[in-house]
């Protein structure tokens, strides 16, 4: 689960939650019948909270809801429903999924038969490879032949923005999808996944495809219990053995921490299915370590009000104008009925009161954006009933957190889990992996249980967020060690994968496990010894000079039967011998320091290697004694140039497209013997008239080197050397375009809702900006969604200010619905276009 300091959060609300009734004692709403929390208010004519899934169907708004039975579903149970007016969707377990009209939704709560009646909620929004993979001991794996490959891994997330296009470079070139465009309703195509400017799902895929790049991904968008279950069927269904879930379920909690609920379709059951068709289940521990309370109530001046600390009966927090927050309330028993109350200078401003008269949900849960910041009190009042033994009280909020927090039983479902299929993943900052994130969640269980099971890094770059923060991270890290060892041995059972993944972790705290960093940081450890088998050319010889180094050098792995390197076992230090197989002139093959060398963890690489005479034809054969051999690739072999002949210089730039802060990498190669040692200067130049030294690279034994420089314009680029004789040799000019960036800012928090006269400032700095490029302009598009599909509503074009890159438009949003506003910086002489800002998403009423 991300950090919601992040551009974009990922929270699953789906079932069970809902903002209270009308708030203050004198005016609760009666328990009617078995409609569940956040309904009643609906029922009698209030608007569904943004959160619940709805429709407009004939000019009326439906809401989706779960309908828990007290049987197995049957023809007469789903015709009574249909009766009431429900149109049925899906169906898992005891529980029936559809949507309804607000008005039937107390006559659908009193059908014989209905046990509840629980609104379903719609997940709210919330690089390269990183740093991620070595940390955890991937990199090894991967040079050892272990890439994930022939293992099937699922991701069950949302958002996907910006997956396709990464689809061949930094995820997989295919991918398996069911995406559900409405409840019940699914379909594999990958666009139909994707909620534009949502990128937390592609953000879970390349931290898993960085830790097992050969990985297959299977991806849904699923979100009603019918829905995953339908989603989980079809993963385990078509082999998938691991499953990456980084959410939270219902408003954070379904049951108070023992890994149990009262609601058939909760979570755990979902993951038991997943774990029960063969697939390891890797769930976000949660970010909420500093936003959680669970204690006794205690009442030491018996005015009805829970003390949190001392006697102080109110939990403060911070809240910036226009941020959202959601607190949820979970006791044990019915018997006992508390209320949720949050108030902003002494007056309530939203409460939870719904009545559990014994028979109802312990659970209260509120939702409230704030309309100016502050300090706001969370309080909880004893209706009713006797005191309860425990309360947990928990809150989500994008970056604010409780005044007296508990951070000892914070999990959220499923987290706390009993399967031993199933692991559970806190967050270590991946710079400093000894420290527990302070957001991270931490156990016991409320039984007792040590949680979560290890940690791993977060708030690591992808290319997707320049910083994925929060569990959401960690987790796919495990997601991905776990898919390396299944392709090890993929004989390893949930369970058996789960405790090996917790006796290779690196412990941390005492003592070991613990509550806050389980077994300890993930790692990967030695991968298993392979049975060397052959010798293979990892890089083959490339042409070259005579009597000068290739410019192409050999490298040699040692490998088993499967191509994988001998990282360690017998083959890892194994010598290598190379020799001219295929010598069409009677040559001699010579390279610095001879041409046998020990393997180091399985790779022997050559170094200054050069045939003496020219021809075509030449072939260099690796010899590793007891192994097969290897043959390379035909080469040729020029004569020396001609005196007078201007020597050669290559510069190969990689890539010719950067972004604008990022670094481009050139190789420079100078084909003479007396290059070795050599200075030689990288040059760019707006014109190729004039050039602009940028540094000097030393070139190595074989006349080759290295240089990596960070372009702010376009330009052509250059390596220049002066040879011991005093000539100079010049590369050919290559081209390396640079892409400018673009970040937005609004007035207007994104996920507030505004009316049509709010005045909207929309701020884009665009980078680079100075003097030495064309000065850029601004793009803003204004979208409006329609059903469901974003209709461009009105492009703006606004010049920056050429010091500081700032451009600035207000804009007024004339109709009522969802919005999306998003900008990029468009291309100029100097630069290209940047990517397309995440944007802000506002609803007007």
């Amino acid at each position: 689960m991300a950090r919601q300091r992040l551009p974009v959060l990922w929270v699953t609300l789906l079932c069970v939650v809902a903002i209270g009734a009308p708030t203050g004692a004198a005016a609760r709403t009666p328990r009617q019948g078995t409609l569940g929390a956040g309904l009643h208010a609906v029922a009698t004519g209030k608007a569904p909270d943004a959160s619940i899934v709805s429709r407009t169907r004939d000019g009326r708004r439906e809401v989706a809801v779960a309908v828990e039975v007290a049987g197995e579903p049957d023809e007469a149970i789903r015709g009574r429903l249909r009766s009431a007016g429900l149109d049925l969707r899906g169906t898992w377990r005891r529980t029936i999924e559809g949507y309804v009209r607000s008005s039937h939704l107390e006559r659908l709560a009193g059908t014989p038969g209905v046990v509840a009646v629980r609104a379903i909620r719609a997940p709210l929004a919330d690089a390269f490879i990183g740093p991620g993979p070595a940390l955890h001991g991937a990199t090894t794996w991967h040079q050892g032949g272990f890439t994930g490959a022939g293992v099937k891994v699922g991701i069950l997330d949302g958002g996907f923005d910006g997956f396709a296009a990464r689809l061949g470079s930094e995820l997989p070139a295919s991918v398996q999808a069911l995406c559900f465009t409405d409840l019940g309703v699914s379909s594999p195509s990958l666009s139909d996944c994707v909620t534009l400017g949502e990128t937390h799902g592609t953000a879970v895929a390349e931290s898993i495809v960085d830790m097992a790049p050969n990985a297959e991904l299977f991806v849904s968008n699923a979100v009603s219990p019918a829905d995953l279950a339908a989603a989980i069927a079809w993963m385990t269904g078509n082999g998938v053995r691991v499953i990456n879930y980084s959410r939270a379920s219902n408003a954070l909690m379904d049951g108070m921490g023992d890994g149990t609920s009262p609601y058939s379709d909760s979570d755990y059951a979902l993951l038991d299915t997943a774990v029960a068709g063969g697939a390891l289940f890797v769930a976000s521990a949660g970010n909420s370590g500093d936003a959680t309370w669970t204690g006794t109530p205690n009442d030491t001046d018996a005015d009805g009000w829970v003390e949190f600390l001392g006697q102080d009966e109110a939990n403060q927090v911070a809240l910036r104008a226009g941020e959202s927050i959601s607190v949820a309330l979970r006791w044990p028993s019915a018997a006992s009925d508390y209320d949720l109350l949050l108030y902003h200078n002494n007056t309530l401003v939203e409460s939870s009161e719904e009545d559990q008269a014994g028979t109802g949900d312990p659970f209260e849960l509120l939702e409230f954006t704030s309309t100016a910041g502050g300090i706001y009190d969370i309080k909880v009042r004893r209706d009713a009933g006797p005191a309860s033994s425990l309360l947990k009280l928990l809150m989500w909020a994008p970056s604010a957190s409780l005044e007296h927090f508990i951070k000892a039983g914070s999990l959220p479902t499923p987290a706390d889990s009993r399967n031993p299929g199933m692991v559970s993943v806190g967050a270590v900052r991946y710079d400093t992996p000894t420290v527990i994130e302070p957001y991270s969640s931490q156990g016991p269980t409320l039984d007792g249980r040590v949680k979560p099971d290890l940690v791993a890094a977060d708030c690591a770059p992808t290319t997707i967020e320049a910083e994925f923060c929060g569990t959401s991270q960690s987790a796919p890290f495990v997601t991905g060690a776990a898919a390396l060892l299944l392709e090890a041995d993929p004989s390893l059972t949930p369970a058996a994968l789960a405790a090996l993944l917790k006796q290779r972790a690196v412990p941390l705290g005492s003592p070991v496990p613990n509550n806050v960093f389980g077994a300890g940081r993930l790692a990967l450890g030695p991968t298993p010894a392979s049975i060397p088998t052959a010798a293979a050319f990892v890089s083959p010889p490339a042409s070259g000079t005579a009597a000068a180094p290739l410019l192409g050098q050999p490298t040699v792995a040692i490998v088993d039967a499967d191509g994988r390197w001998a990282v360690t076992g017998p083959g890892a230090t194994m010598p290598v011998t190379l020799s001219l197989a295929a010598n069409p002139t009677g040559a001699t093959l010579t390279c610095a320091g001879g041409t046998t060398r020990a393997a180091a963890k399985g790779v022997a690489a050559f170094t200054g290697c050069s045939v003496d005479l020219a021809g075509t034809g030449y072939t260099i054969r690796a010899d590793v004694p007891g192994l097969a051999s290897a043959t390379s690739a035909p080469f040729a072999v020029a004569p020396p140039a001609p005196p007078g002949t201007p020597p050669q210089v290559a510069l190969a730039v990689s890539p010719t497209t950067v972004t604008f802060g990022k670094a481009m990498a050139a190789t420079i190669g100078v084909a003479l013997p007396q290059g070795a040692g050599l200075s030689t200067a990288v040059e760019w130049s707006t014109d190729t008239r004039t050039w602009t030294a940028a540094g000097n690279v030393v070139l190595d034994s074989a006349g080759a080197g290295r240089f990596s420089g960070t372009p702010r314009r376009h330009g052509y680029w250059r390596a220049r050397t002066v040879l011991p004789d005093g000539s100079v040799a010049v590369s050919a000019a290559t081209l390396v375009r640079v892409d400018a960036t673009a970040t937005l800012a609004s007035s207007v928090p994104s996920g507030r809702t505004v009316t049509r006269a709010t005045r909207i400032t929309l701020a884009e700095t665009i980078r680079p900006a100075g003097a030495d490029v064309a000065r850029g302009r601004a793009r803003f598009d204004l979208y409006l969604l329609v059903g469901s599909t974003w209709v461009r509503k009105r492009t703006l074009y606004v010049y920056a200010d050429p010091t500081s890159g700032r451009a600035r438009v207000t804009v007024t949003l004339p109709a009522a619905g969802r919005w999306w506003l998003r900008s990029r910086a468009e291309p100029t002489a100097t630069n290209g276009a940047s990517a397309w800002t995440s944007g802000v998403r506002t609803t007007v009423r």
